[in-house]
């Protein structure tokens, strides 16, 4: 599902003495079936953009498509908009209410006037793609980790079957392993589905690992667009907007400086562990052949 946003501008307050223009002329078209990620530090529009999206909020100007339906035009069908752009948004699992995970999943699907096994099935169904146990279906889910309660939360936007899946900073509060737990399920719901994700988040390390595209938000715009190298790339512009480069890349460079004939597009752990061991075992074979 493509997303265009054309001009969009949005006026907290307008004509307050408390107004502020949180997005000024965003322009941006996302593709179908792209992994988006936006990052930008507090008050930079991300979360105000995103709201956008799906219908919570309306700008003061400009437009936004949805495969080709301008979603901000009057009489606009947001209840169906909602189906296809599922927003989960910060600390989810606070939205948690039922009584049991079942329940919960269930509580889009039952809204929608579904039958029973159509609800049933899209229960499981979006349990299995966040990697959930049918254990649970009966748990309480205010017994669960933390990142399992997450993932309760996505399944309950997922059993909808939305074409467009916006998550807002989904692993902040977690510790590693409910982090590393979460966006390794983000991914791969990414894989399966095929869906437009678009990702929000202030870690540079997190929008690294799963997102093939990045947009940085500074003051209420778009500053930079690009692939994850490309972004990562302009360190010096990430910092003057209060961001920095992944850890693994400033180590990347670090190693560049000191003379290590490295690439300095690698900006995941993964691929520089790969790219050492590799640079680690040419060396050794060569010490290997010169001492023959």
């Amino acid at each position: 599902m493509a997303i265009e946003i054309s001009n969009l501008q949005y006026i907290y307050m307008e004509g307050s003495p408390f107004e502020k223009e949180a997005l000024k002329n965003v322009t941006l078209t996302i593709g179908d079936g792209e992994f988006v990620g936006i990052i930008g530090h507090t008050g930079s529009g991300k979360s105000t953009l995103i709201q956008h999206l799906n219908g919570l909020l309306m700008p003061t100007s400009g437009s936004i498509r949805i495969n080709g339906e301008d979603i901000t035009q009057k009489g606009a069908d947001l209840k169906a908009l909602r189906q296809k752009v599922g927003l989960v948004f910060q600390y989810p699992e606070h939205q948690l209410f039922e009584e049991t995970v079942y329940k919960d999943i269930a509580y889009g699907p039952k809204n929608m006037g579904l039958s029973q096994e159509e609800i049933d099935e899209r229960v499981r169904e979006a349990m299995n793609y966040v990697g959930l146990s049918e254990k649970y279906l009966n748990r309480s889910p205010f017994e669960l980790s933390g990142g399992q309660k997450r993932r309760v939360a996505i399944a309950g936007v997922l059993a909808m079957r939305p074409d467009v899946l916006i998550l807002d900073e989904p692993a902040a509060g977690l510790d590693p392993a409910g982090r590393e737990e979460i966006l390794t399920q983000i991914r791969a719901l990414y894989l399966s589905r095929k869906m437009t994700v678009i990702f929000v988040s202030h870690s540079m390390e997190d929008v690294a690992r799963v997102a093939g595209r990045i947009i940085v938000m500074n003051q209420g715009s778009v500053a930079l667009d690009g692939t994850p190298a490309q972004v990562f790339s302009q360190a010096d512009s990430l910092r003057s907007m209060g961001l920095d480069v992944p850890q693994i890349t400033q180590l990347i460079a670090l190693l560049r400086r000191r003379g290590v004939a490295i690439d300095s597009g690698i900006y995941t752990i993964e691929r520089a562990k790969a790219t050492l061991l590799m640079l680690l075992g040419t060396k050794q074979e060569n010490e290997e052949g010169k001492s023959c």
